[in-house]
């Protein structure tokens, strides 16, 4: 299950930003994957709940924004919705189809809290 090493990964870089940051708890995580990753949503939701204790994100909300595949297809010129990269076009089934979007595993967002003060930190400030 890869889903584990990326959460591993995805947690040393949230500890790697609460050291730089300053702050001690991370209250959101906000990722966004593709429907082309090759990421499996279930798996990566379990993986992060079994992995995230004794972290700053034990307590983190898990957000996931599922991003659609999409395809340009160059037999009808078209973009199409692809659910498997390598899947005829289901518009013409022509097999010419390049995968455009939905490929995506990204880290988006961090919302943080610094304890010591019991207030979340305001953006863009000193």
């Amino acid at each position: 299950m890869h889903e584990l090493s990326l959460v591993m990964s995805l947690l040393e870089l949230c500890e790697d930003e609460a050291s730089r940051g300053g702050f001690e708890r991370i209250d959101r995580i906000v990722l966004e994957v593709g429907a082309l990753s090759g990421v499996s949503v279930p798996a990566l939701t379990f993986s992060f709940e079994s992995a995230v204790l004794g972290t700053v994100s034990e307590f983190a909300e898990l957000e996931i924004r599922e991003i659609p595949g999409t395809g340009w297809c160059f037999h009808c010129e078209k973009t199409v919705s692809l659910q498997d990269p390598l899947r005829s076009c289901p518009g013409c089934g022509g097999s010419g189809v390049l995968p455009t979007g939905g490929m995506e595993f990204r880290l988006c967002e961090l919302i943080v809290r610094d304890d010591r003060s019991g207030k979340i930190p305001e953006k863009g400030g000193d």
